[in-house]
């Protein structure tokens, strides 16, 4: 076949692009001639030109930022989530060659599951001497607990991954098996989402296969696995949390798939039974999706030392009560040192031959393998024998970088924890970097059980790296990754997860199901929303009188507003004490870095770090536009100049934080369903709001200030109720008509009465048992914080207040200061802190 030479010209993004010798190109046949699947793609983006390319790359690019598309997980603020590295240029592969990789795949995954099936069952692999007994047993992954178990379908199997790479005479190879959860599924789907953003007609000319009948299988598979079949069971996804590497990736595929995210203290085990606690008590889990491993996921007989798994899962799993994919112990075949007995196995189990040969790999305990390995040491890569998932990578280093010598003495101590594979030349593929390089290629390809067989997705995780380290090496380093389009020879069928389903559903408006540990994200997410605009609109209102025109007249105002900062943490104390203020630094040189400091748990950028931190742990919960806000708010929040701030900067960036604050306030009233999510929002805003209108009365009224007048309008402008009083009153400033305002009317979204009043409306509206008699702890905490305030007579407490008798005012804070977490603490304890454990079994009301 003969094709075309690229035309050279600035738009041409390829030129000058040079396959690497020695491995496989698959993009290029040599340095001027294209593959011939890949024609179309460079003629189009030569088409599209340099400048348009690198605009769409830019949308991406930014999309990706927009959306914190991330790999690793959030720990602190210091350790954000990396950015995912997504290329422009997609990985193609004809749908010829892909159709031989799917049945290679499909065989494996049959061939690890009869593995798994007879190792956890009559284990007739070991009787016979086709795998060594210790293999097995010296395995750390190996449950014991969960040996001759009986799974529905004989399925241990449900989701594989394979890494995938082709040998420099264009073979594929298996790099690795993936059977304790099929990591990545989540980042091929946004690679996928993203990339056909950029390319639609060529994405459309293509002809490129879809990813949603592989979701699609997923769904199925995991409905099938209910314990009594249910027609829409209750299938959650079950993560390690908001640290894990993966934890983006899981709440993806929780709000894609259509399941409750959830953690192990999200869930209990009541009678053989897994339950999900929420807000309304205990309902039962039919079937959870996997991403923990194993050993994580029942402390009470796999691993004591974990914290993250459910106690008595292992049981409650031996019963049939509850389905789980993959199903546990599946992990103990991605170690190396299987990968040498893959040739026997397949010819044991299955009586043909591997049809995707594994890369080269030897398990040093046995005597011959071992002495191999020894003798090529230089030529290998040793790795430990048994992987366990997510833990092995430092150690994978530090044997790679032993000199010859220390690792021979290393792997003869201990032969039976080591293993070794060949190295593989991975293929080659072009990569934008705003110009094209040349890097290295993998592929992650997928399997999904599918009634006898596995379905195998059209497309695949391409992951890219400019060394050959090892996979698990290069991620650490900061791998790349692609979108992998599967060419078909004709027009693709749409297809969609959000198709009919079978019988109709009962339409229901509920949101007690919300998991409690998500519904106290979302308290706590609440309040520090609130505490972040209080402070904003506090060191605003500071600001503007430490500098411009107003400095010369805030000898009032200041010390009131230091006072109020002093309260709320932001500064020293001693600034809010007359005497001591004039022995300190100037408040203007330390205030700015105070406030951007991430070291001080009180400061306003701790504070917004904090809101993102339980934003990116809600993000399942919360729209992608909320999620947005949260994240502009996260990464606009600094100092324009690193390291040197100023006021200016202070004043610019509170601005620039209740603006985005108010959109998050608009977002959530105008498109937030009022489930039990927003319930829980409200109350945690509505609550933190209340502490700040009580601190702000209590350090500007008391003791009354001698200049009154611009007291009482900086107070207003804080509680932004000025322009309301001055369309009532006009400039007319009174104590009584600012008090009104600030604690007592009812009209006003920013006054006491109606925080109490909106606390009062959604504590009523928390699930609870209606048949029990009286009202509960919170129910009448709030109502009493209601009255307490409405049977206020302001005008009475002004006049007292104004002639030097402060004991009415001061008595009725004490009660709010004291009632308030009280009632934060009652709500905490009924619904958000499973301290006791419950036995509530079917009925969701609470006990």
């Amino acid at each position: 076949m003969n094709v075309s030479t690229p035309p050279l010209s600035v738009n041409n993004i390829f030129q000058g692009y040079s396959p690497p010798g020695g491995v496989f190109d698959e993009f290029m046949m040599d340095a001027t001639q294209p593959r011939p699947h890949s024609k179309l793609f460079l003629d189009a983006v030569v088409q599209i030109g340099r400048e348009e390319f690198e605009h769409r790359w830019q949308q991406a690019q930014n999309t990706v930022q927009a959306n914190d598309f991330a790999y690793s997980g959030y720990v602190t603020p210091e350790d954000k989530p990396r950015p995912w590295e997504l290329d422009a240029i997609p990985f193609l592969i004809s749908t010829e060659e892909w159709n031989s990789v799917s049945t290679a795949i499909e065989q494996r995954a049959r061939l690890l599951n009869l593995v798994l099936k007879d190792l956890y069952g009559k284990q007739t692999l070991l009787k016979e001497g086709i795998l060594p007994p210790e293999l097995v047993f010296s395995h750390p992954g190996f449950l014991r607990a969960y040996q001759r178990e009986e799974l529905p379908d004989d399925r241990f199997l449900h989701f594989y991954a394979a890494d995938l790479a082709r040998s420099p005479n264009g073979e594929w190879w298996v790099l690795a098996d993936r059977t304790e959860a099929a990591s990545g599924i989540g980042f091929a789907l946004e690679n996928r989402i993203l990339t056909s953003r950029m390319f639609p007609d060529l994405f459309q000319q293509y002809h490129v296969e879809r990813l949603a009948p592989f979701f699609i299988a997923a769904q199925e598979t995991l409905r099938s696995l209910a314990p009594q079949r249910q027609e829409n069971p209750r299938v959650v996804l079950l993560s390690h949390g908001p640290t894990s590497p993966n934890y983006f990736e899981d709440a993806y595929l929780a709000r894609y798939l259509g399941y409750t995210l959830v953690e192990g203290g999200d869930l209990a085990v009541r009678k053989k039974q897994v339950m999900l606690k929420t807000l309304g008590g205990l309902i039962p889990v039919d079937v959870i999706f996997r991403r923990q491993n194993s050993s994580d996921c029942d402390a009470l007989e796999l691993d004591a030392s974990s914290n993250l798994g459910v106690a008595g899962l292992t049981q409650a799993a031996r019963s049939g009560q509850v389905g789980i994919a993959n199903a546990l112990g599946s992990g103990l075949l991605e170690s190396a040192a299987f990968m040498a007995f893959m040739p026997r196995l397949s010819q044991s189990l299955l009586k043909k031959e591997l049809l995707m040969p594994g890369v080269a790999s030897w398990w040093c305990g046995l005597p011959d393998q071992l002495s191999y390995v020894l003798k090529n040491l230089e030529k290998l890569i040793i790795q430990p024998a048994f992987r366990i998932r997510g833990k092995d990578t430092p150690s994978l280093e530090s044997l790679n970088a032993m000199s010859p010598k220390k690792l021979t003495e290393l792997i003869k101590a201990n032969p039976k924890q080591y293993a070794a594979q060949e190295k593989v030349m991975r293929s080659s593929v072009p990569v934008w970097r705003g110009k094209i390089q040349p890097a290295h290629l993998a592929l992650r390809a997928y399997a999904v059980a599918s009634g006898d067989s596995y379905t195998v997705m059209r497309g695949a995780l391409a992951r890219t790296s400019s060394a050959l380290d090892p996979l698990e090496v290069s991620i650490r380093k900061g791998e790349g990754s692609k979108d992998a389009w599967v060419l078909s020879n004709s027009p693709v069928e749409h297809v969609t997860l959000l198709k009919e389903q079978g019988r109709t559903i009962k339409l229901r408006r509920s949101g007690s199901e919300l998991p409690s540990r998500a519904a106290d994200n979302i308290f706590w997410l609440g309040r520090q929303l609130e505490r972040a605009e209080a402070l904003a609109r506090l060191l605003r209102a500071a600001v503007n009188r430490m500098s411009g025109e107003t400095r010369s007249t805030s000898d009032v105002e200041l010390p009131v507003l230091l006072r109020c900062l002093a309260d709320q943490g932001q500064i020293e104390p001693g600034y809010a004490i007359d005497k001591m203020r004039n022995q300190m630094p100037p408040i203007e040189h330390v205030l700015p870095t105070s406030v951007f400091d991430k070291t001080q748990s009180a400061s306003l950028r701790s504070v917004i770090g904090e809101l993102f931190r339980l934003g990116s742990i809600v993000r399942d919960r919360i729209s992608l536009d909320t999620w947005r806000i949260i994240r502009r708010i996260d990464k606009g929040f600094l100092p324009e100049r690193f390291g040197v701030t100023n006021l200016a900067d202070v004043l610019t960036k509170t601005d620039d934080l209740i603006t985005e604050l108010s959109a998050f306030s608009g977002i959530v009233m105008e498109s937030m369903t009022r489930t039990q999510a927003f319930r829980f929002l409200e109350l945690g805003r509505r609550v933190e709001r209340s502490f700040q209108i009580i601190s702000l009365v209590k350090n500007c009224f008391i003791p009354m200030p001698e200049a009154q007048g611009p007291v009482f309008e900086t107070v207003l402008e804080v509680a932004d109720s000025l322009m309301t009083y001055r369309s009532r009153y006009l400039a007319n400033l009174q104590l009584a008509a600012v008090l009104d305002l600030l604690l007592t009317d009812e009209t006003n979204p920013r006054s006491l009465v109606f925080q109490f009043m909106q606390l009062s409306k959604h504590v009523e509206r928390l699930p609870r048992n209606h048949e029990q008699p009286g009202y509960t702890a919170e129910q009448r905490l709030a109502m009493t914080l209601l009255h307490s305030v409405r049977m206020l007579d302001i005008q009475e407490a002004a006049e007292a207040h104004s002639l030097g008798d402060y004991e009415p005012l001061e008595r009725l804070i004490e009660t709010w200061e004291f009632q308030l977490p009280k009632l934060s603490e009652a709500i905490s304890h009924r619904y958000l802190v499973h301290a006791v454990p419950s036995h509530q079994l079917s009925d969701i009301s609470p006990q």
